[in-house]
Formats: C-alpha cells, sequence, structure tokens
C-alpha cells in the first residue's frame, strides 16, 4: 500500500517520538449476559439497566499476518499533521475534562473525557480528518473551484465534508440511508450540500456513490477504504490522530504532570482508552498513534450489538459483515462493515472489543447530562456517549469481572474516554435524558451547535431522494 505524500514541514510543537516495545499478551474471553435491575460491587450506587446486554472479545494480540504493533502510519506522517494544525491557530483545541466523581462511582483512579462536541464549531470530531484530508488535496491540485465532491454518511462525517468542500469552493453531494435522522439532514443541507439518500444501509449508499463518482468524475471523500480506495481515507485517520496530540498538550499544562514523563512515554497519562468502533477509521487513528506513543496503553473499540462489526471481525480474523437489521439510538455506528485499511492497523492495535446495547449508550446521555456533583455537564448524543456506555457496562456488569482485570481497570487506572458528538437529534436526547434542549446546568453547558431545524424538502421515490 501506498503512503499519502507529504509535504515536508518543520517538525512544529510535537512531542518527540519514542521507541515502542510490544504491549502484553492477552488472553481471550467472550461474554454476554443480559440481567435484571440490580445494584453491584464498585458501580457504588448506579443502577444497572434492566435486561442491559454487553458482549467483549479479547484476542491474544496481533494476528498471524497482521500491521506491525507500531500501528498505521510513520514518524514523518505524524509530524505532518501537527505541522499541519500548528499552522492554523484559529483552529482551537477541544477540551478535556475530568469526572472525579464518576471515577469513585465506578472505582477507578480518574476519568478523562476529551469532549469533541464543539469541534471547529461543528458538533462532532470528523472535521479534524476531513479538512485535513481535503486541504491536503486542494494543495496538490486536485479539488479545482467548482469541483463536487462526494460522501457516504450517518450524519456527522458529511456535514464536516460538506463544512470542508463550502470553505474550499467545491461543492458537496452526501449519500445518506433512506431512515437517517431529519436532523442530520438539516444539519448537512444546513452547510450547503445536496443529500442523496438512498434505500438501504451506510454500505448501500457507499456502493451507491461509488457507482455515481464514476460516473461523473467526482471525487469521494470517504473514512472507509475498499480495494483501489485507499489513500483518502488514509489521510482522514490520520488527521484524526491529532486529538491524541491535544490530549498530551492539555495534560502537559497540569501541575502535577512531568512533561518529560509524557514526552517519553505518553502511557503514563492513561491506562486505557475506550473509542466509539463504526467502519473503524477514527478507532484506527487513536489505536495507531498509541502504539507509536503509548505503547502500553490499552485501546478499548466499543460499537452496537446490532453492528458489531468490528467485533466479528477480530473474531474471524478478516474482515467480516454483520447481518440482520441495524436498529440502534447509535446512528453514527451502525455499520455492516468494517474499512478493510484500518483493519489492517486494528488487529494489531487493540486490546478489546465491546458490543453494547442502545440502554447502556443512553444511560451514558444519562450520565453526561445529569452528572454527580463536581463533574460537568455534556450533552452527547448516543454515538458520541458510547464508548463511555462502554466503560459503563464493564464496570458496571459481574460478568465482565475477567475483562477489568485484562484492561488493568482499578482504583489506580487512568481512563481516557471519547465523547465523539454533541446531539444531533434533539428529540431523542430529549426523550433519554427527560431535559429540554438547550439545558444547561451550573456545573457545565450543554453543547448543541448546528442542530438545526431546515425543511429539507426531502422526497423519496424508488429509495432515492434528493434534497
Amino acid at each position: 500500500m501506498r503512503s499519502p505524500p507529504m509535504a515536508t514541514s518543520p517538525r512544529v510543537g510535537a512531542p518527540p517520538l519514542p521507541s515502542t516495545t510490544v504491549p502484553p499478551q492477552m488472553t481471550r474471553t467472550g461474554i454476554k449476559r443480559s440481567r435484571s435491575k440490580l445494584i453491584v460491587g464498585n458501580y457504588n450506587h448506579f443502577i444497572i439497566p434492566a435486561q442491559a446486554t454487553v458482549s467483549a472479545y479479547v484476542p491474544n494480540g496481533p494476528a498471524e499476518g497482521g500491521s506491525t504493533v507500531r500501528g498505521l502510519f510513520t514518524a514523518d506522517e505524524y509530524w505532518a499533521v501537527r505541522a499541519f494544525f500548528a499552522a492554523r491557530p484559529h483552529l482551537s483545541p477541544t477540551p478535556l475534562l475530568d469526572l472525579p466523581s464518576l471515577a469513585r462511582r465506578l472505582g477507578l483512579g480518574r476519568v478523562m473525557i476529551k469532549d469533541e462536541t464543539g469541534r471547529f464549531g461543528l458538533n462532532a470530531f470528523k472535521l479534524l480528518g476531513g479538512r485535513f484530508a481535503m486541504e491536503t488535496l486542494a494543495a496538490e491540485g486536485a479539488l479545482p473551484p467548482g469541483h463536487t465532491v462526494v460522501c457516504a454518511s450517518e450524519g456527522n462525517h458529511g456535514r464536516a465534508v460538506a463544512r470542508a468542500a463550502r470553505e474550499a469552493g467545491c461543492q458537496a453531494r452526501v449519500y445518506m440511508a433512506a431512515d437517517a435522522a431529519p436532523a442530520r439532514v438539516d444539519a448537512i443541507v444546513g452547510e450547503g450540500a445536496t443529500v442523496v439518500r438512498v434505500d438501504g444501509s451506510y454500505d448501500d449508499a457507499v456502493r451507491r456513490l461509488s457507482a455515481d463518482a464514476a460516473a461523473h468524475g467526482w471525487t469521494i471523500v470517504s473514512d472507509t477504504s475498499w480495494d483501489g480506495y485507499e489513500r483518502i481515507p488514509r489521510l482522514i485517520m490520520l488527521g484524526y490522530t491529532h486529538m491524541m496530540d491535544e490530549i498530551v498538550a492539555t495534560l502537559k499544562s497540569e501541575p502535577s504532570v512531568s512533561s518529560a514523563a509524557l514526552d517519553d512515554h505518553a502511557s503514563s497519562a492513561f491506562d486505557s482508552v475506550f473509542v466509539q468502533g463504526g467502519v473503524g477509521g477514527l478507532l484506527c487513528g487513536i489505536a495507531s498513534w498509541c502504539a507509536f506513543h503509548a505503547p502500553t496503553s490499552a485501546v478499548v473499540s466499543v460499537e452496537p450489538t446490532t453492528a458489531a462489526c468490528l467485533q466479528a471481525s477480530a473474531r474471524a480474523g478478516r474482515p467480516t459483515a454483520v447481518g440482520g437489521p441495524l436498529a440502534t439510538t447509535m446512528a453514527g455506528l451502525r455499520n455492516r462493515e468494517v474499512s478493510p485499511l484500518a483493519f489492517q492497523s486494528l488487529r494489531a492495535t487493540v486490546a478489546a472489543y465491546l458490543a453494547i446495547d442502545d440502554v447502556w449508550a443512553n444511560d451514558a446521555m444519562r450520565t453526561l447530562a445529569d452528572p454527580a456533583e463536581g463533574d460537568p455537564m455534556l450533552a452527547a448524543g448516543a454515538s458520541g456517549a458510547a464508548a463511555l456506555g462502554g466503560l459503563l457496562a464493564v464496570c458496571g456488569d459481574p460478568a465482565m469481572q475477567q475483562v477489568r482485570e485484562r484492561l488493568r481497570l482499578g482504583p489506580t487506572s487512568r481512563v481516557l474516554v471519547l465523547v465523539s458528538e454533541g446531539v444531533t437529534e434533539p428529540a431523542l436526547w430529549t426523550e433519554v435524558t427527560g431535559k429540554p434542549v438547550g439545558h444547561s446546568a451550573e456545573r457545565g453547558q450543554s453543547r448543541l451547535a448546528g442542530v438545526e431545524a431546515v425543511d429539507s424538502g426531502v422526497l423519496l421515490l424508488d429509495g432515492i431522494a434528493e434534497v
């Protein structure tokens, strides 16, 4: 696979790149359990939701023939993405939040949340990768003014591509499943894009846009790969790694943290990182960064039970599609197939794969919306809160004890959780949390950036609709 060419840049504002060691081998475990409402162990006074289920797969280590433990990207690529953002100081970092009360109730040493609900004026992390990829292409002359870019999306990626296209003077067409939430469609239309609704799933939208792009000469900007299409997904995933650089920079500002220690080994900052799954793009970016800079930190994938393509692929040792209905409130994670390019690296860099049902994601939304005293309030959608739902499930279900032990989750553990999006479906958020849209609390302020009520004028005809 050809690595993307990167412009030579001074290594600005980036910590030294450490040598990497192989993480400890892990044993296999697969558990799925449904339980009634009860109060247990170190979950303290949290109540386990009725009929909540979670499954876990903890692989032994890199599969035979898998990627190297250092992840997908090279040192020069990490330096290039740092130089890109260092040259754009107006692109402010997102907050890193401490939740001390939640940590105590889960029996953990520290819980930190990377809050992506307000990234670059949108409400999700996606613009990190989309902007980096599209500005790289524009600098090469591949995106002249008026050119059309296309992508498939459940909402956030499409909005990020639409915003980046508008800023570059390009046109954007975003392909979405026919049952996409109206609020997600409206937000993309609000960025000036044309939305094409496809009868079927996200994966069906990818196939449709591929055919249309080939017929019209459009440029596909996708964070999932397929045969012959790898460079742009790689650029997008590389852009996502900047999130981890921001986290390290924030931690360096803490009086109790040694900058030298972080420069030498970022694992000194966090023991585990819980990340949303989906097709694997964000997960690949974070897991590759950790393999390179924080090799003893355990990266944990979290995805819906009904769309657990990452867990299924990890079990099979190859990309494996899941069947059945993709019904879940975690709309941004309802994918049947993993990105093959991402999977090459995930096989060697992810410590555990969790699949949770909507009950855990909803519980995470409520936990963030109505926090305990001393913790910040955060308005996050179901997909955005999914990684926290995975942490709640692992800490809350007695059947997950073996998984907790493998991930070294205990009283001294420092856990990083990514909250990847804000509220993209206001009605769902209100239904789950019992709070009106725009709710704020003394402990924090909700972010509902970009949730608009636009009359999209969608008409569905023979499975296809255009806005």
